[in-house]
C-alpha cells in the first residue's frame, strides 16, 4: 500500500486506484489462447457434439486444449481414467464447487467413450452430477480422517489393477498405492499451504506422497503452480495451471425478481439487517486467513453499525472466538450455514465481501462475488491478487485502518454505486476470460500426459 493516510474518502481513492494494478493477469491458464477453445467448448454444450466437430475443424490444432478436444470429439484412443471422489461426501464448500464444475464438463455427450473410458470410485457422493458416471462403489471415509487413507490407497491399487486403469486422478489426496502408485497419477492441487504451515504429521506425509509420486501436475492458480515446481524441483518443465470460474449460481442469482423473494426468505430467517459484511472463509485468528485484521477493523467508531455474517464448517465456534478477540463486536457477528444459492444472495446484497488471508492458492470467493454482483475487498496478497486481478479492490492485509477507512467509504451510498458502476466493466472483462468448462478439459490434458508421455 502506497499510503499511509487513513482518512476514508482520501483512502477510498487510493483504493480504487489499486484495481488498476496487476491487469497482466489476462489469461485463464497456461495453456495458450482460449477463446478458440471456448467457442467449440459453447457449440458442444449448446448445440452438441456434431456442432463442436464443425467448429474445431475451422480452428489451428497447434493449441492443446484444441488438441484434446479433437481426440475426444472425433473418438480417437485416450487414457483409462480411474477418479476417485473420496471428497464428493461433502456437498458445500470451495473445493466441492470446483469438483462440481467439473463434474459439469464431464457431463458432455461423448467425452468419454469406450476408447477413452472413465470410471468413477463413489464413496457416498452427494453431487447429483456424478450420476452419469460409469462408477465403482468404494468404502466411505472422511476426506479428513487422514489415518483412514492407507486402507483407501490399498482399495484404489486393486480397482485401478482390475479395471486397467492408465491414470489416477483424485478429488483430494488419495493415491493409487501406499508407497508407489498402481498406474501413473495426476494431482490437481487447490493450494500448497500445508507445505507452508506446520501442519500433522499424518496430512504431511500424505502430501508428499500424494505430490512426489504423480507424474503430472495441474495447479488452479499461477502462484499455486510455482508453489509446486518449487516444492518439486526436479520437474523437467513448469507446471501447467488453469483459474477455475464461478458456478453458475452465482450469476443467477442477479436475477431481480429472483433474488428480492429470496433475499427476503433468508434475511428473514437469519436477522440480517444492513449495513453487514462478509468474511468469505473462517478460520482462526493468527491464521493464515487472517480474521483479525477485519475483526480490529469492525471495533472502529465509525462502523459499530456494520454486523459481520461468517459461514462454513464451526462458523459458531469461530463467532465466539471473534468476540474474544473483539468484545466491542459482541452481538454483531452471524454465524450462519448457507446452500451455495444463499451464500450468491449473501455475497450481492452485502456491503462488502471481504478476503483478508495473507496468502491464498487462489481466491476463488473473490471471482464469485465478481459473479454475484457484489463488492470483493481482497487483500493485497499472493493468490488473491491473480484472483482479483484488476476487478478487485485491495487493502494492506496488516492494517486494519485501512480496511476500516475503505468500509467507511462504501456506506456513502452514492460513492458506492459509483464504485460498483466502476468495477462493473471491469469485472464483466475478467469473468469474460473464465469459464465453467476450462479446468475440466486442462485436467483431460494432463491425464493424457500423465498416461503416455
Amino acid at each position: 500500500m502506497a499510503t499511509d493516510c487513513t482518512s476514508p474518502a482520501i483512502y477510498a481513492a487510493n483504493a480504487t486506484q489499486m484495481i488498476c494494478r496487476h491487469s497482466s493477469q489476462s489469461l485463464a491458464s497456461s495453456f495458450g489462447t482460449v477463446q478458440p477453445v471456448l467457442r467449440v467448448l459453447d457449440d458442444w454444450r449448446t448445440h452438441g457434439p456434431d456442432a463442436a466437430r464443425r467448429t474445431l475443424r475451422l480452428k489451428s490444432l497447434e493449441n492443446p486444449l484444441l488438441k484434446e478436444l479433437e481426440l475426444r470429439l472425433f473418438h480417437q484412443d485416450g487414457p483409462r481414467i480411474l477418479f476417485d471422489g473420496v471428497w464428493l461426501c461433502r456437498p458445500v464448500g470451495g473445493i466441492t464447487r470446483v469438483w462440481n464444475q467439473i463434474l459439469r464438463f464431464w457431463q458432455l455427450p461423448e467425452l468419454f467413450t469406450e476408447s477413452s473410458p472413465l470410471l468413477f470410485i463413489d464413496r457416498g457422493c452427494r453431487l447429483v452430477r456424478s450420476a452419469h458416471l460409469s462408477s465403482v462403489k468404494g468404502n466411505k471415509v472422511d476426506p479428513l480422517d487422514f489415518f483412514a487413507f492407507d486402507a483407501v490407497a490399498e482399495e484404489n491399487s486393486c480397482i485401478a489393477r482390475d479395471w486397467g486403469a492408465d491414470v489416477f486422478v483424485s478429488s483430494w489426496i488419495t493415491t493409487s498405492g501406499v508407497l508407489h502408485p498402481a498406474c501413473s497419477e495426476l494431482a490437481l492441487v487447490h493450494d500448497c499451504m500445508p507445505e507452508r504451515s506446520t501442519c500433522p504429521e499424518a496430512l504431511k506425509r500424505l502430501r508428499q506422497r500424494w505430490l512426489h509420486g504423480a507424474r503430472a501436475h495441474l495447479a488452479v492458480s499461477a502462484d499455486t503452480a510455482a508453489d509446486v515446481s518449487s516444492l518439486l524441483t526436479t520437474l523437467p518443465q513448469p507446471v501447467p495451471w488453469c483459474h477455475t470460474a464461478p458456478d453458475p449460481v452465482f450469476e443467477y442469482s442477479r436475477s431481480y425478481s429472483f433474488a428480492k423473494h429470496h433475499w427476503q426468505l433468508l434475511s428473514s430467517r437469519v436477522g440480517l439487517r444492513f449495513p453487514f459484511i462478509v468474511l468469505s472463509a473462517t478460520s482462526g485468528v493468527g491464521s493464515y486467513k487472517n480474521p483479525e485484521v477485519v475483526l480490529d477493523a469492525l471495533q472502529t467508531p465509525l462502523l459499530q453499525a456494520v454486523q459481520l455474517v461468517i459461514s462454513g464448517v464451526g462458523a459458531e465456534q469461530r463467532a465466539n472466538e471473534f468476540v474474544q478477540h473483539a468484545p466491542a463486536l459482541d452481538g454483531r457477528i452471524i454465524p450462519i450455514g448457507l446452500s451455495n444459492i444463499e451464500l450468491a444472495l449473501l455475497y450481492r446484497y452485502a456491503l462488502a465481501v471481504v478476503l483478508p488471508s495473507r496468502i491464498e492458492g487462489f481466491g476463488l470467493p473473490a471471482i464469485e462475488v465478481m459473479a454475484a454482483g457484489g463488492i470483493p475487498l481482497v487483500a493485497d496478497s499472493r493468490g488473491l491478487r491473480e484472483a482479483g486481478g484488476e476487478a478487485a479492490l485491495r487493502f494492506c492485509p496488516d492494517n486494519s485502518s485501512h480496511l476500516a477507512a475503505l468500509i467507511t467509504s462504501l456506506l456513502d451510498t452514492r460513492y458506492s454505486t459509483w464504485l460498483k458502476g466502476k468495477l462493473l466493466m471491469r469485472q464483466q472483462l475478467r469473468l469474460k476470460r473464465l469459464h465453467p468448462d476450462l479446468l475440466g478439459l486442462a485436467l483431460l490434458v494432463q491425464a493424457r500426459r500423465a498416461a503416455f508421455c
